[in-house]
């Protein structure tokens, strides 16, 4: 089988996650896949990686270079659908949406090819600012032959807001990536000396939603016992979310955007990995942390308590 597997993100998981499907399903399943991800993605500055890219798309990198190609969208996308016309593939499937997947699943669909999306969210979280993605999504499931969220409680959403009958369904947890490319060395085991303080880490994209001062609150409520150092990392959204994390003497920022071997140090370094969510979908910290044999303390919210079993891979509290 011959399946398409796309994602035009420039940061984030978005690219990775793309990729790693790409490889599974050659792999695991013995597809044959074509991967398409934009040439600027953070992943390809991997040379290593270029080689698995077969459709690369030269998407934008300024809002206004986004609206000059959008216009010019099918000269854009010419170069892919001249290949996909020539030899289309049995399926295909898009592993997180953006602003111009709907193009290509026209063509797609012009071509009897059917399509699968992946959805993360139902909704906007709190704080998001792109409400017009949510317009995007549903145009895209209206579209799609077939949905997989990555968590029965996004599954559960979507099935409340919209009408799913004659759509494929399934439900895939997200499971860490391999990073195999990275050639990490072996996790290290957490260091269980009590002569210093115990390391907490919270990391990732530091939105509203993601409990940052719910985290500062706990902090405080804790105090001097039992002793703590804590990360926080990762690029922040809105400064004033972190302004009481900052003032804490425990507390250490590096923040901005970090890479996956800077990530994966920073877990490396800690004891627990800490997702304070006020909502969440799922996290893609937290399979993340187990790889590298960190538990997880989390807010029983959205789908933490599907990725995180209370008592045996962390805590949900």
């Amino acid at each position: 089988m011959r399946i398409l597997v796309w994602q035009w993100g420039r940061f984030g998981t978005g690219a990775r996650y793309a990729f790693e499907m790409a490889r599974a399903l050659n792999d695991e399943c013995g597809s044959e896949t074509l991967l398409s991800l934009a040439e600027g993605a953070e992943l390809l500055q991997n040379p290593t990686l270029r080689s698995a890219v077969d459709l690369p798309l030269h998407s934008y990198a300024s809002t206004q270079e986004f609206v000059r190609r959008s216009i010019f969208i099918g000269s854009v996308l010419k170069p892919i659908l001249a290949k996909l016309s020539a030899n289309p593939p049995d399926a295909a499937i898009v592993t997180m949406m953006g602003y111009w997947d709907i193009f290509l699943v026209r063509h797609l669909r012009r071509m009897g090819v059917p399509v699968v999306v992946m959805l993360h969210d139902a909704e906007n979280h709190p704080g998001d600012r792109f409400h017009v993605m949510v317009g995007l999504q549903r145009r895209l499931i209206a579209m799609s032959e077939g949905i997989i969220t990555l968590s029965g409680f996004v599954a559960r959403q979507l099935a409340s807001r919209l009408s799913l009958a004659g759509k494929v369904q399934a439900t895939i947890p997200l499971v860490a990536f391999s990073y195999a490319e990275l050639d990490l060395p072996p996790a290290p085991l957490p260091d269980a000396s009590t002569a210093r303080p115990l390391r907490l880490l919270m990391t990732g994209r530091l939105k509203r939603y993601k409990g940052l001062r719910l985290l500062a609150d706990a902090l405080q409520l804790i105090g001097a016992a039992p002793p703590l150092s804590v990360r926080v990392v990762g690029a922040v959204q809105d400064r004033s979310e972190i302004a009481a994390l900052a003032a804490l003497p425990n507390v250490e920022l590096d923040l901005g955007w970090k890479s996956d071997r800077d990530l994966l140090a920073h877990l490396d370094w800690a004891d627990i990995a800490v997702l304070p969510y006020v909502e969440a979908s799922q996290s893609g910290i937290a399979p993340m942390s187990f790889k590298r044999g960190r538990p997880v303390i989390a807010t029983p919210v959205g789908g933490l308590p599907e990725q995180v079993r209370h008592g045996e891979t962390g805590l949900l509290t």
